[in-house]
């Protein structure tokens, strides 16, 4: 690469740099804090009919999240009681590659990934394409175009990780994985 070459890059890169709009951190968090919000509401709704039954219990306690941009916060996490099993929705954050936040759900036989990802997204990473579509360029702090619509999806192991569509059915199944039932 010639100095020339290096000088036009680096006029590109100012150039980006003073195009770029800057990332509202305040908005970003609230945001995921009401997608947080909407996980945890369809989760109680898949296991109030088994609450109500008395065959488990559930419940909400905060945790402290720390992210660079955002700072520290306060979120929720959910504990669901099933017997002598205890598992764990733990929030991990927002600044994530490829999605707009991630929950663990932890038990005694493992952990299974929860992901908000574009409604349409197939794949995670630089594979990530919603199906159909040529690979566009990403917002490089969200992963995901700004007026793609979110969805919760469950994450595969890698290496080659893929979103499974969150339902009563995938999140029983995930349930049971984390508990080894």
């Amino acid at each position: 690469m010639t100095r020339q070459q290096f000088e036009e890059f680096l006029e590109q890169k100012a150039r980006e740099t003073k195009e770029a709009r800057p990332v509202d951190w305040e908005s970003r968090k609230r945001d995921w804090l009401r997608n947080l919000a909407g996980f945890y509401s369809t989760v109680e709704a898949y296991l109030t009919p088994y609450r109500d039954k008395g065959m488990l219990r559930f419940e909400k306690s905060p945790v402290t999240l720390n992210e660079e941009h955002i700072g520290s916060y306060d979120a929720d996490s959910m504990t669901i009681l099933m017997g002598s099993d205890k598992v764990r929705l733990v929030p991990v954050g927002t600044l994530l590659i490829g999605a707009m936040g991630r929950v663990d759900m932890g038990g005694p036989a493992g952990v299974v990934k929860f992901l908000l990802t574009g409604k349409r997204s197939k794949l995670l990473g630089s594979l990530e394409q919603a199906e159909g579509e040529r690979p566009a360029r990403r917002a490089p702090a969200a992963g995901l175009t700004a007026r793609e619509e979110l969805a919760w999806r469950i994450a595969t192991s890698p290496p080659r990780i893929q979103f499974i569509e969150l339902t009563p059915e995938t999140f029983f199944s995930a349930l049971m994985e984390v508990v080894n039932g």
